[in-house]
């Protein structure tokens, strides 16, 4: 038991420390991991709930608030915990000196299933005890005792998404050693996965905006595979314990069954994991040559598409941008509509906000320098110019964004008939934020990179840089947003996005200076960190 729980902090601990602030790792970096992700999840079930709380109880049907909720719970902690699980759980860095040690395989699979579940349990607590609250100030039936009945059954309920994450973590571990075209088919597996939670989100959006005619269609959908959700919400807002021992049921037997199987044979599994096929195909011709610009370019190129956890972190603005043109122009009436109800309100600088947050969550540059690790020497070694390096991380970030900018504001433009100033505009003050964040997201990496993570997905999704690329953009976009308030009676539609331009060209022409000036001198100096 002792090697178990050292085991598990271990683990969790790792999970939670992943972020480096400065040279060294501090001891709150675990707690601000986990309090980010405490509070994202507080957000988000406060925001939901409160939407739908008031409208479900206008027509009966308050109970369905917590099994709505509970559903979001069960998909945000698959989601923040897909690629942990592909990288913790089956393709850790440090499988073989684990399984050098003198503990056995099935405690070393059980000690990382578990720091997963106490991972995913913060956000599944964070959405279902502010979702109880809510439901109580609006007079869900239950009492104060549904708070108490929803924190137990948070416990169970958690097991969902962690069951899922270790068998979706190993069908991805699996097409990654058995593919010829691994990244691309891992990377298409999540891709399907992000549009399948998406579709979710637009239903339940949409939902939100005629309740009374979405109960029963829910209500029926729930009725299938959504039976543990209903069990949930029975259970807790009528206090049925046997309802709720059900669910727990439904949660625990499973969890246990495909924990048991995988910890049976988790050193067979994690070593033909760890094997690839090989080919004898191999034939003689003629090698290519090119340039340095095109070599580094193409370089940036594979490291992004074949690390499917890089994709899927930073290409979802990118998918956002012409989805959201192509829902607009499917809407086009109803926006039409909208416009003429609301007396000519100026959208253009709002739809800027909307690009420029969209873009901020596409940090490639970001994460470019850590995902370099021990190799990084060998470019610190080439016959190329450290700023030429650097310049392709950033012309490679550009050259994404580019064409899904494009698409998009082409689309939005159309769909909300703007005029032709506020056209080019919006275009420019997008090409202007994009040329702001690729620059500013390598020089925030050179200032905390992280060499030694244990896989791709922890420099991704938890490191200082990663997670500072992309927020500190967001903040910069609030304020844009908050301009728009103050600014927009004064100055008109097109003055202020004159204004944007003015802001977002020394935002852009300041971190092209920084990285100018500093990024040569943090990179050479990476090797002593």
């Amino acid at each position: 038991m002792a090697k178990f729980l050292a085991l598990l902090k271990l683990n969790f601990r790792a999970l939670l420390s992943a972020i480096r602030v400065g040279r060294k790792k501090r001891s709150f970096s675990g707690i601000g991991a986990l309090a980010l992700l405490a509070g994202l999840s507080l957000y988000i079930s406060g925001v939901y709930s409160s939407l739908l709380a008031g409208q479900l109880a206008a027509v009966g049907a308050l109970p369905l608030l917590l099994v709505l909720m509970s559903l979001v719970a069960v998909l945000l902690g698959f989601f923040f915990s897909l690629f942990a699980a592909q990288g913790v759980v089956y393709g850790a860095k440090d499988n073989d000196l684990m399984l050098s040690l003198p503990i056995s395989p099935f405690t070393l699979m059980l000690s990382r299933t578990l720091a997963l579940y106490l991972e995913n349990l913060v956000s599944t607590v964070f959405v279902l005890l502010p979702a109880g609250v809510i439901y109580l100030w609006y007079g869900g039936p239950g009492g104060w005792a549904v708070l108490p009945l929803l924190l137990v059954s948070a416990l169970f309920l958690n097991l969902l998404p962690t069951l899922l994450t270790l068998i979706i973590g190993f069908v991805l571990a699996w097409l990654s050693g058995r593919f010829s075209r691994k990244a691309l088919a891992s990377t298409l597996l999540q891709l399907l996965l992000l549009a399948l939670i998406l579709v979710g989100s637009f239903w339940l959006s949409s939902s939100i905006n005629n309740v009374e005619t979405a109960v029963p269609a829910i209500l029926s959908f729930f009725q299938g595979w959504g039976r543990p959700f209903l069990l949930l919400a029975e259970g807790v807002s009528g206090g049925n314990l046997l309802q709720l021992a059900a669910l727990w049921a439904l949660c625990l037997v499973p969890f246990l069954v495909v924990v048991w199987l995988l910890a049976w044979q988790y050193k067979a599994i994690i070593t033909r994991l760890s094997t690839h096929r090989t080919r004898s195909d191999y034939k003689l011709g003629k090698l290519s040559s090119s340039g340095q610009l095109g070599a580094l370019l193409r370089k940036e190129a594979r490291r992004w598409f074949g690390t499917p956890s890089y994709v899927f972190n930073t290409g979802i603005g990118l998918l956002l941008l012409p989805g959201a043109g192509v829902a607009a122009l499917i809407y086009r009436e109803s926006i039409a509509q909208f416009l003429e109800m609301a007396g000519g309100l100026a959208l253009a600088p709002l739809l800027l906000a909307g690009v420029t947050f969209c873009l901020s969550t596409v940090a490639i540059t970001g994460s470019s320098i850590s995902l370099e690790g021990k190799q990084l020497w060998l470019l610190q070694c080439a016959p190329v110019p450290v700023t030429t390096i650097l310049g392709m991380k950033v012309a490679f970030q550009l050259l994404v964004i580019l064409p899904c900018l494009a698409v998009g504001w082409l689309m939005l433009c159309l769909a909300f008939a703007l005029a032709p100033a506020e056209w080019v505009l919006l275009l420019v003050d997008g090409l202007l934020f994009a040329l702001m964040c690729a620059p500013f997201g390598l020089w925030i990496n050179l200032h905390f990179p992280k060499l030694d993570a244990v896989n791709d997905a922890v420099v991704v999704k938890q490191s200082a840089s990663a997670m500072l690329s992309t927020f500190l953009p967001m903040v910069l976009v609030l304020l844009l947003f908050l301009l728009w308030f103050f600014l927009l009676e004064p100055l008109g539609s097109v003055g202020l996005l004159l204004v944007y331009a003015v802001i977002l060209a020394a935002a852009a022409v300041l971190s092209f200076l920084a990285l100018v000036r500093q990024g040569p001198a943090l990179f050479r100096s990476l090797e002593e960190k």
